[in-house]
């Protein structure tokens, strides 16, 4: 079984045409299907994500993020 990186929780394989992912349904993100030789930046790849997501809600609701 697959985790997510960010809050642990165990990981939904889906697949959409010809390509697979992971989804977390606690952090409601898609999460890429790395190989072994990659997997090390995932979890910078993530919180890179959240981030900019965070920051994104932050500007539609008028409030400063906490960095």
């Amino acid at each position: 079984m697959n985790y997510c990186p960010c809050c642990s929780n165990p990981l939904l394989l889906h697949i959409r045409g010809s390509e697979t992912y992971w989804f977390c349904r606690h952090c409601w993100q898609e999460m890429p299907v790395l190989s072994r030789e990659n997997s090390s930046s995932l979890r910078e790849m993530m919180i890179e994500k959240l981030m900019n997501k965070l920051q994104n809600q932050a500007k539609h609701h008028g409030t400063v993020p906490v960095t």
